[in-house]
């Protein structure tokens, strides 16, 4: 009887199954590792997007209606209404945004638009330079909670 030395044996087949196991697995959780990453990074720059849509809104409101709180002791109670930071605090079309299945909610306790004044104005002076600030809250696709964080100046024009 003649024997085939060519063929391969189930011994020789284990030890290759297993050897590409050994390499494929740890590069798979890298490659799943990756994905996540670039996820949580997508979610990220969308709430810095929305972000910059706030403050191109912001911008286009005239100066004096930025701020809520200068309008309190207007007669015309509708004119506070009216301003920028009210309908940040408590307008849904401008605290919720749903992108690619995400809801970005702005944090009305965390939305704060203040006027800046110089040590050199007087005290009847209009200011003519904000602060705003603001926290866009969202949960990730990786199911976590986040947070951004936004401070910037908008100066009258």
């Amino acid at each position: 009887m003649k024997t085939n030395k060519k063929a391969v044996s189930m011994i020789e087949i284990m030890i290759g199954v297993l050897l590409l196991a050994l390499i494929l697995i740890p590069s798979l959780n890298v490659i799943i590792g990756q994905a996540q990453t670039v996820t949580s990074t997508r979610d990220h720059a969308q709430a810095a997007f929305l972000a910059e849509k706030i403050l191109e809104i912001a911008r286009s409101y005239p100066f004096d209606m930025l701020e809520e709180e200068r309008h309190n002791n207007d007669n015309d109670s509708s004119k506070k209404e009216k301003t920028f930071e009210y309908r940040l605090k408590n307008k849904e079309e401008y605290n919720t945004h749903v992108v690619n299945g995400i809801t970005y909610k702005i944090d009305p306790k965390g939305v704060f638009i203040d006027p800046i004044t110089t040590k050199n104005a007087d005290k009847d002076s209009i200011p003519n330079i904000c602060a705003v600030k603001f926290t866009i809250q969202y949960t990730g696709k990786d199911g976590r909670d986040h947070h951004l964080d936004i401070h910037t100046i908008l100066a009258q024009r």
